[in-house]
């Protein structure tokens, strides 16, 4: 006895539902700039650790280290792989977004007083300070501290600083991946053999039900 088209068709499409969004869940989270950088703080005093603070723009502050000695603090924060839009003409000297936020400003001029980024410096176990020079002619020093906080209908003079207190900690362990067979490429079997086992149980239960209909039919 054969299962009615149809019926398949549901299964086969709820299937392939489960399959798509078990390969997305499977994926990488999304990286700032490629290749540059560490997450988290730096493990010793010769790097800056770059702390961005996003405030009301939502989110959990972000924790960058450039490694090694850094020219000024845009190659800091480019160095600790934090992807960045200058302000128009001013470029990179007035920064204007970080990690594509603020979304909402076109970045072709100055960003108004009331949403714009603000920079603190610290030594490590310091306090944030507001920094008295430009990102560009600031020389951080090495084991230091680079802060970006975001400020949203404040004055220059209410700036928050960032929240994240400029003391250098041990990164938490990077969680263990998933054990996978060396020869399989990396390819998801365990989800396959799951949606498989699905598939079986969804076809089992249609056949079940159309030979009690069947049944009942006769009766």
């Amino acid at each position: 006895m054969s299962v009615p088209p149809p019926a398949w068709g549901r299964v086969l499409a709820a299937c392939a539902l489960l399959f798509t969004f078990g390969l997305a869940g499977a994926g990488p989270a999304a990286a700032t700039v490629p290749g540059k950088g560490a997450a988290g703080y730096c493990p010793d005093a010769t790097g800056v650790t770059v702390v961005v603070d996003f405030q009301d723009l939502g989110g959990e502050p972000l924790i960058r280290c450039a490694p090694g000695p850094q020219e000024n603090g845009v190659t800091a924060m480019q160095n600790a792989g934090l992807d960045l839009v200058g302000a128009g003409k001013y470029g990179l000297a007035l920064i204007c977004r970080i990690e594509g936020r603020p979304a909402d400003q076109s970045c072709t001029g100055l960003p108004p007083e009331s949403a714009s980024w603000s920079f603190w410096t610290a030594a490590d176990g310091g306090r944030w300070e507001s920094s008295q020079v430009g990102v560009q002619g600031w020389k951080p020093p090495a084991g230091s501290f680079e802060g970006w906080s975001f400020a949203h209908n404040k004055a220059f003079a209410d700036y928050p600083p960032p929240r994240t207190a400029p003391v250098r900690k041990a990164n938490a362990p990077a969680a263990p991946s998933e054990p996978t067979a060396s020869s399989d490429g990396g390819f998801p079997w365990g989800l396959v053999i799951g949606i498989a086992v699905i598939v079986v149980i969804a076809a089992a239960g249609i056949v079940t039900g159309l030979r009690r209909r069947r049944g009942a039919d006769r009766s």
